[in-house]
């Protein structure tokens, strides 16, 4: 069990969790709309290629990008904040 002595750091977990959620979201709703077939692992790379390449995907590669990048972002500084906030 974690003791957490600061309210500042459950705050910030929760919005780090809220901003990832909302991130993953939506780049999960733009791969299904472009329907990526997972039947192996080269299928969802090459299909994840395709969404966020200009030529393949010119109207919403911005947005693939920015969405996948936030997510990412925000996964790795929830872990950090998990690491080093509650210690």
């Amino acid at each position: 069990m974690v003791n957490v002595e600061s309210i500042s750091v459950i705050i910030s977990t929760v919005a780090l969790l809220v901003l990832f959620m909302f991130f993953a979201a939506n780049f999960a709703m733009i791969a299904l709309e472009s329907k990526i077939t997972t039947s192996s692992l080269q299928a969802v790379g090459s299909g994840l290629v395709k969404i966020l390449n200009k030529s393949d995907n010119p109207t919403s590669y911005k947005q693939a990008r920015i969405y996948l990048v936030g997510s990412v972002l925000s996964l790795l500084s929830l872990m950090v904040l998990l690491e080093f906030g509650y210690a």
